[in-house]
């Protein structure tokens, strides 16, 4: 007597391999820590001294860290993760539901 598997289980078994691999390459996507990645770009990855520049609006921010010394340059990352900024810096926040996943505190690029 040889066993055979059913279709059915033969479906099953892609079909859970395909879900598995499509939630692998949407959780690693952008997973690269290169320089030039999106990743190390972020600024939850930047560091008291980066500068950022706002890529979205005043109402939207959206900061991507780049170099002090590009025209883009408009901030200078001054503290991380504060309650409240000295007089004369501005406040970032990431959030997520609601929470406040990450802060900092920025000063104007001299010259900007």
């Amino acid at each position: 007597m040889s066993q055979r598997q059913s279709p059915l289980i033969k479906v099953a078994a892609l079909l859970i391999a395909a879900v598995v691999a499509g939630v692998w390459m949407y959780t690693s996507k952008g997973n690269t820590t290169g320089p030039d990645s999106e990743s190390a770009k972020q600024p939850a990855v930047a560091e008291v001294g980066d500068c950022v520049q706002n890529t979205g609006s005043d109402g939207s921010p959206d900061m991507e860290i780049i170099g002090c010394g590009e025209a883009g340059a408009e901030y200078k990352v001054a503290s991380k993760f504060e309650t409240e900024c000295e007089p004369g810096q501005s406040r970032y926040e990431q959030t997520r539901r609601g929470r406040v996943q990450f802060s900092m505190c920025l000063t104007e690029v001299a010259g900007k």
